[in-house]
């Protein structure tokens, strides 16, 4: 489904990203795999074969980002899809948290995403051709209420999407979002512990069906959804954002 495509995944060292990455891989596309940790990266582009590479890098350093544009252009010659999936997440209360984790929280989730699409978009707009995915949170949509600064970033993200899809739709690049649920990946840990498996997770949104689909995602369930979006499938869909959150939030 993506023979030829050039794809650019931001945070693709685990989780997530790692998930698009080889699934990417798996649809013929060649990758660009960007990660903050230099072995996570090299490890991902290894397991997606020789049509990727690693490119280690913070994307937070706006010079660092467009040394490597450069160089996946001078690898492959075009960026047809970039995914920016990288992301933290905080937590806290407005009594509770504290200036510099909202942020960083703000530099991660919502200031590189802006850096990397603009650095690949006029490589786009030059093709008349463009997939931008984003990946934002159902948390950009409703609360639990003491995850303000990863709320802000996430909503932030749905709403430049759309922004990013008025302003690009007239070069043939559409822009959309992908809004995840609840996924086992590293952000659902805490202190080792998979926050999916406790015993308040199983009763509440399984035994009590608050997610319909009784389950908690798995990165895979969101890798299948990126691969759509860089499809020749997806023809006729911009701006849009796509839930993938097992039904959960039908039932608030």
């Amino acid at each position: 489904m993506l023979t030829d495509l050039v794809v650019l995944v931001t945070g693709a060292g685990r989780g997530i990203g790692r998930a698009i990455a080889l699934e990417m891989a798996r649809e013929g596309a060649s990758l660009a795999v960007l990660d903050l940790q230099p072995d996570r990266a090299h490890e991902t582009a290894a397991l997606c074969g020789a049509r990727a590479r690693a490119f280690p890098l913070d994307i937070t350093d706006y010079a660092a980002f467009a040394a490597v544009v450069d160089a996946v252009i001078a690898w492959r010659g075009q960026i047809d899809v970039i995914v920016n999936n990288a992301g933290i997440f905080t937590s806290g209360t407005i009594l509770e948290d504290r200036l510099d984790d909202w942020r960083r929280t703000m530099r991660v989730n919502l200031e590189a995403l802006y850096m990397g699409t603009k650095l690949v978009v006029p490589h786009m707009v030059a093709r008349r051709f463009g997939r931008i995915i984003n990946i934002a949170s159902i948390a950009g949509c409703v609360s639990r209420g003491n995850v303000g600064s990863y709320n802000a970033s996430k909503g932030a993200v749905i709403a430049y999407t759309k922004s990013l899809a008025v302003e690009l739709g007239q070069y043939g690049i559409q822009a959309n979002a992908i809004a995840p649920g609840f996924v086992r990946t590293a952000m659902m840990m805490s202190d080792g512990v998979d926050l999916t498996a406790e015993p308040e997770f199983q009763d509440w949104y399984i035994g009590r069906s608050k997610i319909p689909l009784r389950r908690a995602g798995v990165p895979e369930d969101i890798a299948g959804a990126a691969v759509f979006l860089a499809s020749a499938y997806c023809r006729y869909m911009t701006g849009a954002v796509l839930v993938v959150d097992g039904g959960l939030t039908s039932t608030f």
